[in-house]
């Protein structure tokens, strides 16, 4: 059995308990036996990705107590030169794609984040085709293969977070065409745990641990963090189907 923590949305200087939420999830996560096999962080690792924040980050994330390696990628609130540098160890990157294998499994944490002027956002995603380049190579290898990004590729319904998604999605879908070893896709970004399929593989939307975008319909604030934070517990058996349990603490 393979478990995978899916954590995403940290958002570290967004609000003052984004630390404090961040570290009881990775508590509740280090607390199980047997251990996760991996820990994935799909984007906004910082809220204004400041170098204080990516410090904050840092010893957050670098406290994690469990033995299992922590993978993660850019979403839109980061900044990749100080995300790269402060987290990564790779300053001057260009882009921050990374094959990882794992367990017996490969992940492809793929950077989605469209570059802005500085001190602007841009928030909808696009993958460079050196990204589709990284994943294909990937890919071709054969191994089971799980595909982590930030941005989601299909709508997910809600008003707030459908414009902003990723804008390339057509051509990330013929990269996973060509192979038949994707198991299933990660993503974060929307702030709202939920399933749904793409390119005719589960895709799985994490919940955020900062914060919570509600449904259009609720009547509750557009973005709340009165909502406990939220992540997922992936378990895939050997025949490689994944059955996800979401947890909030």
């Amino acid at each position: 059995m393979l478990t995978i923590a899916h954590l995403t949305d940290t958002h570290f200087g967004g609000h003052a308990s984004a630390a404090e939420r961040a570290r009881a999830v990775l508590g509740h996560v280090a607390a199980m036996s047997p251990p996760v096999d991996v820990v994935l962080v799909t984007g906004d690792i910082a809220d204004h990705g400041t170098e204080a924040e990516y410090a904050e980050a840092r010893e957050v994330l670098g406290g994690w107590a469990g033995p299992a390696p922590m993978l993660m990628c850019p979403g839109n609130h980061d900044v990749r030169e100080p995300y790269a540098r402060m987290l990564r160890g790779t300053p001057g990157a260009s882009r921050c794609d990374e094959v990882h294998d794992v367990a017996g499994v490969r992940f492809v944490m793929l950077d989605s984040l469209v570059s802005a002027p500085e001190g602007e956002r841009i928030d909808h995603g696009h993958l460079a085709e050196e990204s589709l380049e990284v994943l294909d190579e990937a890919l071709a290898a054969g191994h089971p293969t799980y595909l982590c990004l930030h941005h989601p590729p299909v709508t997910v319904h809600v008003q707030l977070m459908d414009p902003i998604r990723l804008d390339n999605a057509d051509r990330l879908a013929e990269v996973i065409g060509r192979h038949d070893n994707l198991v299933a896709t990660f993503v974060g970004h929307a702030h709202s745990a939920c399933a749904t399929t793409y390119a005719g593989r589960p895709l799985l939307v994490g919940g955020a641990t900062a914060s919570t975008v509600t449904l259009d319909a609720e009547h509750l604030p557009l973005i709340t963090a009165e909502l406990p934070p939220s992540f997922a517990i992936h378990l895939v058996a050997e025949d490689h189907r994944v059955v996800t349990h979401w947890r909030t603490v």
